[in-house]
């Protein structure tokens, strides 16, 4: 809490530029301490409700108003919840007298925060949470990743909002449209990794950005896709699933982000390690095989290129790539 009104407090509202609504710079928000201080809540919200009843807390950008509230919602969590409402546990909302305010899905507040979480967050932020139902995923077919899901996404939830409160001008968005034509000559790199092979909103990856450096995490921490310094966005060989922490989710974002750009470099470094490692065993067992087959013209040395890396301009993956899956598996 002391680090985002430290960061935060007195940093002057960015509204969305209305004759170029197209221009995005990532700070848009009513309130830029309310939008600290809503982050704050929503983590709370995912900590606290998402493993055990899937309630979500989406970050929203209005074009008029830029980031102004979070959906309470599970609509996104699972193919059962497809035709609940969109705020269906109603809304964290960053505008208005005392924001970030508590309100009714039809926007009536019902618990002002702003000044509470200042004085007494812990206390402010329970009166939050009892106003919000623990109603428990009910039985039914969520999806292989859900068990997977329910333990990452918490953790990378802690990690996206501790680096966002204490690096001003990072934002992150649930909501991602991706579409099939490039953009400034670009296209986006979800469409080029084959999440999206047509124009879609994908409500099961996030984005964190900070200036010009951007990732995408899969909200099972199963595929992560980031841009390099040559413009091309790759792969991880290690997924963010398998960090133990919240803490280790969190450098690696960092390094993503170049907060910490030693932490990508050191990564990167043993992934090509690895990579060399892997090619030198290829190489010995192909020529035993080799050894083995005698003359036998058919034998091939076999070697997965492990590098996953598409170049911003270039034409998008094929469609029979294993990360095409975009439901709610």
């Amino acid at each position: 809490m002391k680090l985002a009104i430290q960061n935060y407090e007195g940093l002057e509202a960015a509204a969305p530029d209305p004759d170029d609504p197209e221009k995005f710079t990532g700070i848009e928000t009513p309130d830029r301490l309310a939008f600290a201080l809503g982050w704050i809540a929503a983590n709370v919200v995912v900590q606290r409700r998402y493993r055990r009843c899937g309630i979500d807390a989406l970050p929203i950008y209005h074009p008029e108003t830029g980031w102004d509230r979070f959906l309470l919602t599970r609509r996104v969590t699972s193919q059962e919840f497809k035709d609940e409402p969109a705020n269906s546990y109603g809304m964290i909302m960053l505008d208005g007298e005392d924001a970030p305010r508590l309100t009714t899905p039809g926007g009536k507040t019902i618990l002002s925060m702003g000044q509470g979480m200042r004085e007494d967050p812990v206390n402010t932020l329970k009166q939050m949470l009892k106003r919000i139902p623990r109603e428990e995923m009910p039985d039914g077919k969520h999806g292989g990743r859900w068990k997977q899901r329910r333990r990452v996404y918490p953790r990378m939830f802690r990690a996206i909002t501790e680096t966002l409160l204490e690096n001003p001008g990072t934002v992150a968005a649930r909501e991602i449209f991706v579409d099939d034509r490039p953009i400034d000559g670009a296209y986006h790199p979800l469409y080029l990794h084959g999440a999206a092979l047509e124009p879609k909103i994908l409500y099961d990856w996030v984005m964190v950005q900070l200036g010009r450096w951007a990732v995408f995490l899969r909200t099972h921490g199963g595929q992560t896709i980031y841009e390099t310094e040559r413009r091309t966005w790759s792969t991880v060989k290690k997924q963010i699933a398998d960090e133990e922490t919240y803490e280790d989710i969190k450098r690696r974002l960092e390094g993503f982000l170049r907060i910490r750009p030693e932490v990508l470099e050191d990564e990167k470094k043993k992934v090509s390690s690895a990579r060399a490692k892997s090619k030198k065993r290829g190489k010995k067992k192909a020529d035993s095989e080799e050894e083995d087959s005698g003359d036998d013209p058919e034998t091939t040395e076999k070697l997965v290129n492990t590098e996953d890396e598409v170049a911003v301009a270039e034409e998008p993956a094929s469609e029979n790539r294993e990360d095409t899956e975009v439901q709610n598996d």
